[in-house]
């Protein structure tokens, strides 16, 4: 296995320089060469507009991705279907707290490994062999140093509650720079007012490196300050979560929990950032807070025409597609 060491480190170095650069920090392709045994869902596309109608329809086929067999699911929901509450997708896999799943219960792929055993490993198994933490060679331990952990059930690792992104706040920079970084991504800004500060939630959803992955993330700022945001303090979270859906199918979950920022990036997996689709949920404590959040959800749903932001409220709890 020490043939491999390198290799492993390499790609263990490489992931690290990503990750320590993504969204909120420094700054914010793929499938692989072995078998993917991931199993997808398609996704049941219903859910509502903000004014119960849509002024354009837009459905487009989805073109045949590696180890993708669903394309023909809609990008968007058909306008004339009334205001409901978005159907959740019981073909979903079980969902454990922090967004871990019950898909799949083969033991994990020991570190040490042959060369044939290494060339039939399917893409979960070498996603488990890369990342594990008990080997000092893997990317696992350089995540888990830079603030992330790994979900070895999903494939997916995600961010802690205190990152060292979480002492450097938020500017708009960083995503200037992602595509520097290998980062492409669509990103949407929803800021609004409250209590004497500036607050800004933001989306995003994309490719990053070799993992396609989602983020939300809730700042905040005095208003003396121009461009950067500090990230949530502890006592200012709010609880999150989000599906993710590559091409109308299912690929993996996070939350719900109390958060600041909310990630999960899926390991040697492709995604264009339009045919991406988070389904997500944020519940805010105070009513105060979530009226002045809607009031600006509702400019930018109206300027999303190309990626449109589709939501329903209920008490001060969002349910949001894009």
């Amino acid at each position: 296995m020490k043939k491999y060491a390198r290799l492993v480190s390499a790609i263990a170095l490489t992931l690290a320089i990503i990750i320590c650069l993504s969204s909120c920090g420094i700054v914010d392709h793929a499938r692989g060469l072995v078998k993917d045994d991931n199993k997808t869902t398609t996704k049941a596309n219903d859910t509502t507009s903000i004014s119960g109608t849509n002024d354009s329809t837009e459905v487009a086929t989805a073109p045949v991705a590696p180890g993708v067999t669903d394309t023909t699911a809609p990008l968007v929901p058909d306008s004339t279907v009334p205001e409901t509450t978005p159907t959740t997708d019981t073909n979903k896999p079980t969902q454990n707290q922090g967004g871990n799943t019950n898909t799949d219960t083969s033991a994990p792929v020991e570190d040490d490994v042959t060369n044939e055993q290494l060339e039939d490993l399917t893409v979960h198994e070498l996603q488990n062999l890369l990342f594990s933490t008990t080997n000092p060679n893997t990317a696992g331990k350089i995540l888990e140093f830079a603030g992330f952990e790994y979900d070895p059930v999903q494939g997916v690792y995600y961010s802690q509650m205190n990152p060292l992104q979480r002492k450097f706040g938020f500017n708009f920079v960083y995503d200037t720079l992602a595509p520097m970084a290998g980062m492409i991504y669509d990103t949407k800004r929803i800021e609004f007012e409250y209590g004497g500060k500036e607050w800004m939630i933001q989306l995003w959803k994309g490719q990053y490196g070799i993992t396609a992955g989602a983020e939300i993330g809730l700042y905040s700022r005095d208003p003396s300050k121009v461009m950067q945001y500090d990230c949530a303090d502890d006592d200012e979270l709010i609880t999150m979560q989000f599906d993710f859906y590559n091409m109308g199918e299912y690929v993996f979950t996070r939350g719900p929990e109390k958060h600041w920022w909310l990630t999960g990036f899926k390991v040697f997996h492709i995604g264009i950032p339009g045919f991406i689709t988070m389904d997500m949920m944020l519940d805010f404590e105070d009513n105060r807070m979530a009226d002045a959040f809607e009031k600006s959800l509702k400019k930018v749903a109206s300027t999303s025409l190309i990626d449109p932001i589709i939501y329903r409220r209920e008490g001060s709890k969002f349910y949001i597609e894009w």
